[in-house]
């Protein structure tokens, strides 16, 4: 048993999914300790994970479509689905919740204290984070996931990271649009590019800052169960940062550098540098290796080394973790290193996996549920 008192500062405390997949009602309990789902593939495991992976900026662990999260069943129709929840906080609860919009189920609503809210108060409100089977090749997948990776970890660090880079994907698809209709409009190309660099600054700082972190906790830490990395951002801008550029410094290159290429990105019909571009880099500290040369297993651990090492540097906040079928490939060394870095962290956790005996180095000190068919049965 742990030597500590188990203690979650901020949980979800419990949990109503209405119409959500495979539950077309559930009203569920959590007291703070680590939870475990167990059951047959489909039961509806990963379903109650992405269900509170919503309680957060953009569109959840599985990134799908709204309008396929809602509960299929010709009986009733027309359907919304909706997640509300309890979030506990010292003495406090706060309701905070999302949902389908009547007659626009491809929009959300998001309320919070029966209060209309937005992504950013609910990073403001909760830091989760999750690992799922399919980030087990991120260290050899397309860059774009890795940036995706990395960019959720900086919203634990600037909430409004997120809002940012939705409104400058939405200025580069704007210049993208001009570039490919071959329109010459000096003025609105320089109020695109002026906001392309401004917001460009504003999220190459957030991933220095978040890298610089991230790295600390990472080489303060004793070497253990889960390797070390090394990492580090592949861009022009972080790297302006890394140099020791400020933010004005960063825009400015930004800015120069979009005027500078329009007649190359003309005849690409894109922009072909920018944040967007940019790349994580992982290395196996101890091996000198790059993560993407390293074994299947290694990278899992690594993978894994760095969610933990984020969620150490995230600590004060109390991150809730999701932790979609982790333990499944991992030996009983591992699996039990993994409950008590996690059991150490004092924060909520919600794991998945279709063998309760996976999970028993938590001796007690988690709540278990078996899941089956759109239900949960109770078994500590």
């Amino acid at each position: 048993m742990p030597k500590f008192k188990f203690e979650a500062l901020k949980f979800v405390h419990s949990l109503l999914l209405t119409n959500y997949r495979s539950y077309e009602e559930l009203n569920i309990q959590f007291d703070g300790r680590p939870v475990v789902l167990f059951g047959e593939n489909g039961a509806g495991k990963t379903n109650l994970l992405e269900a509170i992976s919503l309680l957060s900026p953009g569109r959840g662990l599985r990134r799908t479509k709204l309008e396929d999260i809602v509960r299929r069943d010709d009986k009733i129709l027309p359907r919304l689905w909706s997640v509300a929840s309890e979030i506990k906080t010292g003495n406090d609860l706060i309701k905070a919740g999302t949902g389908q919009i009547q007659n626009a189920p491809r929009r959300r609503q998001i309320r919070i204290d029966g209060k209309p809210a937005s992504g950013v108060d609910f990073a403001a409100l909760l830091t989760v984070n999750w690992l799922t089977p399919e980030q087990d090749r991120l260290f050899v997948g397309p860059a774009a996931d890795r940036r995706k990776f990395f960019d959720r970890l900086c919203l634990a660090r600037c909430k409004s990271h997120g809002r940012t880079f939705l409104t400058y994907e939405k200025a580069r698809r704007e210049r993208g649009r001009l570039l490919a209709e071959g329109i010459d409009d000096d003025y609105w190309f320089d109020a695109l590019e002026t906001d392309l660099a401004k917001r460009g600054a504003k999220i190459a700082k957030a991933r220095f800052e978040t890298l610089q972190k991230l790295q600390e906790e990472i080489s303060a830490r004793p070497q253990g169960a889960f390797p070390k990395a090394v990492i580090g951002i592949e861009g022009e801008a972080e790297t302006l940062y890394q140099n020791g550029a400020d933010e004005r410094d960063v825009y400015e290159f930004i800015k120069a550098a979009l005027q500078r290429d329009r007649p190359i990105d003309k005849r690409a019909g894109r922009t072909l540098r920018g944040v967007h571009k940019s790349d994580l880099i992982v290395s196996h500290m101890d091996k000198n290796m790059p993560a993407k040369d390293c074994s299947t297993g290694e990278q899992k651990a690594l993978l894994i080394g760095l969610f933990l090492a984020h969620a150490r540097a995230q600590s004060a906040h109390s991150p809730i973790l999701l932790l979609d079928e982790v333990a499944a490939h991992l030996d009983e060394v591992r699996r039990a290193a993994l409950v008590d870095e996690l059991l150490e962290l004092g924060t909520q956790v919600f794991m998945t996996g279709t063998d309760k005996n996976l999970f028993k180095a938590f001796k007690g000190w988690a709540q278990i549920f078996k899941v089956t068919g759109g239900t949960l049965e109770a078994c500590d």
